[in-house]
């Protein structure tokens, strides 16, 4: 008898017999298995590349917006007022009248009388005279001093020209600014 108890041969082929034949249905599980890990594998590497990706993109736009921040652009040079054209005479507004009519005028000259009841001043040329109605301006100081002191030094006056309702000067302008 086995004294060692061993077994014998015979059991020991079934042994192995039996692992062989329950080895490849091991194995096929194990194979499926791990097919389907490296498929979600590869699905999660794709992912991971799309992330970096987008992260990449974050950045190069945080970036940009830092670098924004640190060094705002320069205001567009389109901002900037164009130069004030340079004020018409009394004589070269009568002269244009036509083509100024109702539009905004600028005119520099010596104040001639001013009609302090009816808020006007005249502008005369040898062409014609210009009555300025400045009776509407917004600033009242201006107004109290056009009717108060002397002009005796030229005035800068802006506003629209027109031909005024009643006769007596050629065109009329309505004051929106008066300058001293």
């Amino acid at each position: 008898m086995n004294s060692g108890r061993r077994l014998p041969r015979s059991k020991w082929l079934l042994l192995v017999l039996a692992l062989a034949l329950l080895a490849p249905a091991a194995c096929t599980a194990d194979k499926k298995a791990q097919e389907e890990l490296r498929q979600e594998i590869q699905g999660l590497k794709t992912e991971i590349i799309a992330l970096k990706e987008k992260v990449t993109k974050l950045e190069a736009g945080q970036q940009e917006i830092l670098s924004l921040l640190k060094n705002p652009p320069a205001p567009p040079a389109a901002a900037t007022p164009p130069p004030a054209p340079e004020p018409f005479t009394v004589s070269q507004l009568i002269r244009e009248k036509d083509r100024l009519l109702g539009t905004r005028v600028t005119v520099r000259a010596l104040p001639g009388p001013v009609v302090v009841h009816r808020k006007t001043l005249l502008l005369k040329a040898p062409e014609g005279t210009v009555e300025v109605y400045f009776g509407g301006l917004p600033d009242v100081q201006t107004v109290n001093r056009l009717t108060s002191t002397t002009l005796d030094q030229p005035l800068t006056i802006t506003g629209v020209l027109n031909i005024p309702a009643r006769g007596g000067a050629n065109l009329r302008i309505t004051a929106e600014v008066v300058e001293f």
